[in-house]
């Protein structure tokens, strides 16, 4: 499948070409916070199971896969893992902001590169990962362990608590948003796309569009 670039040029790039699109991803330079997620037109991001899945299709794994290949760590939050796990990565270290640590012993399983936990001081990560315990899980608190943990380019995939609280502190450098041409559950959680400079709009056949915002003057 073709990714038709809208602005702010005209470009095509095949979908299968995983070279391509990770260089089209590859802009920010070696230290960067993205948002990664997928939302229908009104911001919903999740449909009628509850998931993601009923709003993917097109050419927005490819896009995901091709962006956790440039990326550190993954940042999820722990709801979403619970409710997601066949989402979580495999081969790039994941990050769980979890207050219960209550993570699946499969995604435990999945994340074969590895997983950390942060969750608060009254709890004991799972076996077969690495806990950190954070008094508030705040969007700085989550930004210093993963600093802490050598990350350097990362990307938060949701759920929305955990984009927020980065968002809030002003750490994101560029919010990635494909938009599903589905509809979300009317009662599903949304996300607020943020202001901030357009940087890029593409398309595919399918009419998922694929929207990026510069928010932190991040270098190019």
């Amino acid at each position: 499948m073709r990714i038709e670039t809208d602005y702010p040029g005209v470009s095509s790039i095949d979908s299968h070409d995983a070279e391509a699109l990770a260089a089209w991803w590859d802009t920010l330079g070696a230290t960067w916070v993205r948002v990664n997620l997928i939302t229908d037109a009104l911001g919903h991001v999740t449909g009628d199971t509850g998931t993601s899945a009923d709003l993917t299709g097109g050419a927005d794994r490819a896009v995901l896969s091709a962006l956790r290949s440039i990326a550190d760590c993954v940042v999820i939050g722990g709801e979403t893992v619970r409710r997601e796990p066949d989402a979580v990565p495999r081969s790039t270290h994941v990050i769980v902001v979890s207050r219960s640590a209550d993570i699946p012993v499969e995604v435990v399983h999945r994340a074969r590169a590895g997983i950390t936990v942060l969750h608060s001081p009254d709890v004991t990560a799972p076996a077969g990962t690495h806990g950190i315990t954070i008094a508030r899980l705040t969007g700085a608190a989550i930004l210093k362990a993963a600093r802490g943990l050598g990350y350097k380019r990362i990307v938060c995939e949701g759920g929305p608590r955990v984009v927020n609280a980065l968002v809030k502190a002003g750490l994101v450098d560029e919010w990635c948003q494909t938009v599903s041409p589905r509809t979300g559950a009317f009662d599903s959680p949304t996300v607020t796309e943020p202001a901030g400079r357009l940087v890029s709009v593409a398309h595919d056949d399918d009419g998922f569009r694929f929207l990026r915002r510069d928010l932190n003057g991040a270098p190019r």
